[in-house]
């Protein structure tokens, strides 16, 4: 068998192999996943469910107030109108017994009338009777005196009769005026008290529309208290729904970053080579990783990263599978102007800076290996249109140029410089 044959055996053995250990990692990709732009959503939506809920609690709770006010204003009312209704029980009492006294009253001026009218009745019978039985008068019988001393005796007996009699009527009419006046008396106290009643009843009547005015006050309240109670409680089950969606998401999120690690760090070696260049055709180098000339101050500094020269809108392409972690939207905010940071796992994370515009993916975002991400520019802090193309291993920056060994680029002088 030729070597070329034999070569061409073990490249497709070797791409083979390489493509089943990347399958379940393009796997993990292809099935639904989270975004760490879903998590933040979801944390947005249960922001707002948390604000109306905070709303809603607040608001039941002043309704709960104003509903115990109410309560205590019914309460309040209901004591009054029993404390009226008291007042017109008693008062009626007393316009009972002003009755039964003045009926007393009443029957005792007729029981006095009708003694004066017998009196007067017997005072005329006897008259009558002296004077058929005699046939004389008064002045007959003092006439009929044989002496002056009778006649005197009989004068003294007539007036006796007389004011006997006229005594008897006499007292008989002051009782029945006195009897009157007392009459009187206590009618106009009754009449005094029977105002009194009307004003106990109107006071009543008053009282018992403040009580229904209170009590519609108070039913409205607790319609409202109840309605809010439920608004609150369907609040509480969305927040807790929305708590464990987040939970969840928050859990498949990092089971994927779990995951695309574990099934990374088993399919490549992060140091064998298997990278995509950002900038396809592009291997010229004008500023390397670590100490240089800064361009803009002229001091020494330390680079962070590997400067490509670029046309502004060259598509910029991700370096290896991975999951976009951060994208700058505001190219003021840093000195790399607008940039995006993918996490490939293993502890590996590379940055690409200065784009000329927001970078086109979000974070949370799965990208593949070769996929555009953005385009170069000059953003933030940049002399000229370029990528500033940057390996963080574990948080700490790396050469990224030790990611492609075999290759060869242009170095700032002129040279060249072989990758790895």
């Amino acid at each position: 068998m030729k070597k070329k044959t034999q070569r061409v055996i073990v490249i497709i053995v070797t791409a083979a192999l390489l493509l089943s250990v990347m399958i379940p990692v393009l796997s993990v990709f292809a099935r639904a996943s989270v975004t760490q732009s879903d998590i933040q959503n979801i944390k947005n939506e249960l922001g707002d469910i948390q604000a109306q809920k905070k709303e809603a609690e607040e608001k039941l709770k002043s309704i709960r107030n104003d509903l115990s006010k109410a309560k205590e204003q019914v309460a309040l009312i209901q004591e009054q109108v029993l404390l009226c209704e008291q007042e017109i029980n008693v008062s009626q009492a007393i316009l009972d017994e002003y009755d039964r006294q003045i009926a007393e009253k009443e029957l005792e001026i007729q029981a006095l009338e009708q003694q004066e009218a017998e009196q007067y009745q017997e005072f005329y019978q006897q008259v009558r009777w002296m004077e058929e039985t005699g046939g004389v008068n008064y002045l007959s019988i003092l006439f009929e005196a044989n002496s002056f001393a009778d006649m005197l005796d009989y004068a003294m007996l007539i007036g006796d009769i007389m004011d006997y009699s006229n005594g008897i009527i006499n007292r008989l009419k002051a009782t029945q005026a006195e009897l009157a006046k007392a009459r009187d008396a206590l009618e106009s106290d009754r009449a005094d008290q029977a105002l009194v009643q009307q004003e106990l009843e109107a006071r009543k009547v008053e009282l018992e529309q403040k009580r229904a005015d209170a009590q519609a006050l108070l039913n409205q309240i607790a319609a409202s208290e109840s309605e809010y109670a439920k608004e609150a409680k369907e609040l509480a089950e969305s927040e807790a729904r929305i708590n464990k969606e987040l939970k969840d998401a928050q859990a498949k999120y990092a089971a994927q970053i779990a995951a695309l690690e574990a099934q990374r760090n088993a399919a490549v070696n992060m140091t064998s080579g298997n990278w995509y260049w950002p900038l396809p055709g592009r291997y010229k180098i004008s500023s390397l990783f670590g100490g240089r000339i800064d361009p803009i101050n002229g001091r020494r500094d330390n680079h962070t990263g590997t400067d490509i020269p670029a046309p502004s809108g060259t598509p910029i392409y991700a370096a290896q599978d991975g999951i976009v972690t951060t994208v700058n939207r505001n190219k003021n905010s840093s000195s790399y102007g607008y940039y995006c940071i993918i996490n490939h796992g293993g502890g590996y994370a590379t940055l690409y800076a200065h784009q000329c515009q927001v970078p086109i993916v979000s974070e949370g975002d799965t990208v593949s290996k070769g996929q555009v991400i953005g385009y170069v520019g000059t953003t933030g802090r940049s002399t000229g249109n370029h990528l500033h193309f940057e390996l963080r291993v574990n948080g700490v920056r790396n050469d990224v140029l030790k990611l492609y060994p075999g290759m060869t680029f242009t170095s700032p002088g002129g040279g060249t410089i072989n990758g790895g």
